[in-house]
């Protein structure tokens, strides 16, 4: 998966085997004397075979270079098929 213009995951296949998915991180980290919290929101198209645990370390990874901070901790994680049932 690459990164997106928009900072989101996405893969740069071309072949429209990919499934979207749309994804919610909650993430936390010491600041002075109290915390500094963020929430991101995206979509992020997988490609078959790939892991969850792919897809959140990518999600995470961009919540780190989003917040510039090393140590996060995730308050709340969600990965959905972005598509509803008609």
């Amino acid at each position: 998966m690459d990164t997106a213009t928009n900072g989101a995951p996405q893969n740069a296949s071309d072949t429209g085997q990919t499934h979207r998915y749309m994804w919610v991180i909650t993430v936390q980290w010491p600041t002075g004397g109290g915390f500094g919290n963020a929430t991101f929101a995206s979509t992020v198209d997988v490609p078959p075979g790939a892991s969850r645990m792919d897809v959140y370390m990518e999600i995470f990874e961009l919540a780190k270079r989003e917040t510039r901070v090393d140590k996060l901790m995730v308050l709340f994680f969600a990965l959905e098929p972005d598509r509803l049932a008609a």
